[in-house]
């Protein structure tokens, strides 16, 4: 069973990636994670792209920006406490490609993440 933060981090996640359903580049996948329940800061949410040209053109044509904002706003919104949220050292949304998971974990998302 997932607690209240996980339910609302899941919502904002999900939302947040069907917004951008139509979009190019696509987002092929996206995940979470984070000791939320004991400290709401540590949420860390990654969307995936499948190649490394793609989120170049995602950063270039300010896509991840709207993806980023979308995703805080959704959070905000669905009650996540926003002082855990983006500050000027730490970030809350990354990005990154299959293709850099394949090259450096082998395809391996947990080996990856570490």
């Amino acid at each position: 069973m997932f607690s209240k933060r996980e339910r609302i981090i899941k919502k904002s996640v999900k939302a947040a990636a069907a917004a951008f359903k139509n979009r190019t580049p696509k987002i092929i996948m996206h995940l979470l994670y984070g000791a939320v329940d004991i400290s709401p800061q540590n949420l860390v949410v990654w969307y995936v792209f499948e190649k490394d040209a793609d989120l170049e053109a995602a950063k270039a044509s300010g896509l991840c920006s709207e993806i980023k904002k979308e995703t805080i706003n959704n959070l905000i919104s669905n009650g996540y406490p926003q002082e855990a949220l983006k500050t000027d050292e730490k970030e809350t949304v990354f990005f990154t490609t299959q293709e850099d998971v394949d090259r450096k974990a082998d395809g391996d998302y947990r080996l990856y993440f570490q």
